[in-house]
């Protein structure tokens, strides 16, 4: 592996945090342990996974999910680095010296997301103040509005990246609630999950259920003409979004981080999702009702939840899973990660940034309100571990991904290091 880049680590914003500008103040003390209405408690469990070691990123400023292309791994440094690597070494495709003309970097998310096919070609979002000219341009209503994310095309042909190309450009707030979770579907198209551009301490506003605007939303992007359809509404900070196969169902599942209330697992179904017609609406953000929704539940305008919504409730998706803080000062749910080579009873596994707590559900994604499981953990030599001892103690802002055969794998933040993730029972 080729020596790290950077030392200093760069860790998502925690939940509690009030991010105005790029100001970062605290929010009000004990806010989401106060809570009266929360979620089920997550349960334990015997579910046990292995964590084998297997590598380390050359840089490790602000790492997110790695992403697949044909037979290698891209590793995704958001402060603007992508390595590939191919099983035993990296070398290095995109740095901030080599962005695509027209674009000027920034933000820790300079490079928001990877999304890639088999066969080689690379899709990238960048974070820029700047917008190439030619391509389609989605103006943002938030007045934070101060960059865009912009989606590149590349070719790659196992070594380097080659003609670049601008597909389509989204104004955002840089620094709130960027989501980003991105993945290309068999068709050639992308989804692309973006976030609210909010703040803890709000129940979104209307930006996610306006289905003029982009934000808080999942869409569906044409690489051919850069042309974007909202498909799903009512997101609030989805980073990590994947297709669960469901034995030929597939399903688009995600984590969407929550505020002080619920931390939710959500899935659609593909077909559905991308039928046209009606937006599936999973119910951020003030609706027609006037009602903003986290979770299974109705939170007022800062975001504390005031009632229970009735599960299922007509015109809304229910989430697959939810769970709570339980007495956490700040949680931020991760992943998730699907895998039929590593995984037995587990269906979906994810986890908390904050703590490096790891967590599952069981059960298809068809089925609604599961429960939530604790996952234990165990290293190669059966020792029992956390994600947090693996981090030195600290924060490990664990990211899952998929290996290029399917097998599922964790990558620690903190760290830069990646492991991958076998069920034992």
């Amino acid at each position: 592996m080729t020596p790290m880049r950077f030392t200093k680590a760069v860790g998502t914003v925690a939940a509690c945090a009030v991010v105005v500008g790029t100001v970062v103040t605290a929010a009000p003390p004990n806010r989401g342990k106060n809570q009266r209405l929360v979620p089920d408690s997550v349960r334990a469990s015997k579910l046990t996974v292995r964590l084998d070691y297997v590598g380390r990123m050359p840089s490790n400023t602000n790492p997110t999910s790695p992403a697949v292309v044909g037979s290698q791994l891209l590793l995704i440094d958001q402060w603007g680095y992508l390595d590939a690597w191919d099983g035993t070494s990296t070398h290095l495709l995109l740095s901030p010296a080599n962005a695509p003309a027209g674009i000027i970097l920034v933000s820790s998310e300079a490079l928001l997301n990877v999304a890639a096919n088999a066969t080689g070609t690379i899709y990238v979002v960048f974070t820029s103040s700047t917008v190439p000219s030619g391509i389609p341009q989605l103006v943002s209503t938030r007045p934070c509005a101060d960059a865009w994310h912009v989606l590149y095309q590349y070719d790659f042909d196992g070594t380097a990246l080659s003609n670049p190309r601008g597909i389509t450009a989204l104004q955002v707030c840089r620094d709130n609630h960027t989501s980003g979770g991105l993945t290309m579907l068999t068709d050639g198209t992308l989804l692309f999950a973006t976030g609210d551009n909010g703040s803890p301490g709000e129940d979104g506003f209307s930006y996610p259920q306006d289905i003029a605007g982009h934000l808080g939303k999942i869409l569906r992007i044409n690489p051919a003409n850069g042309s974007t359809q909202v498909v799903a509404r009512g997101i609030r900070n989805a980073q990590r979004i994947t297709v669960d196969p469901n034995g030929g169902d597939p399903y688009l599942v995600f984590a969407d981080i929550g505020g002080w209330v619920a931390e939710e697992l959500n899935g659609m179904r593909l077909t559905e999702l991308l039928a046209g017609g009606s937006t599936l609406n999973v119910g951020w953000g003030r609706n027609i009702d006037a009602k903003a929704r986290e979770g299974t539940f109705y939170i007022d305008p800062t975001g504390i939840a005031v009632g229970a919504a009735p599960r299922p409730e007509f015109g809304f998706v229910q989430p697959i899973a939810q769970f709570g803080r339980e007495g956490a000062d700040a949680i931020a749910v991760s992943g998730p990660v699907v895998s039929q080579q590593s995984f037995a009873q587990i269906r979906s596994l994810f986890g908390d940034l904050v703590s490096g707590a790891v967590y599952a559900i069981v059960g298809a994604p068809s089925s609604r309100g599961q429960t939530v499981f604790r996952v234990g953990l165990r290293d190669s030599n059966s020792q029992t571990v956390t994600l947090k001892g693996l981090a030195g103690g600290n924060r490990p802002d664990p990211r899952f991904f998929n290996f290029p055969d399917g097998t599922a794998g964790v990558l620690l933040e903190r760290t830069g290091e990646f492991f991958r993730l076998t069920e034992l029972h």
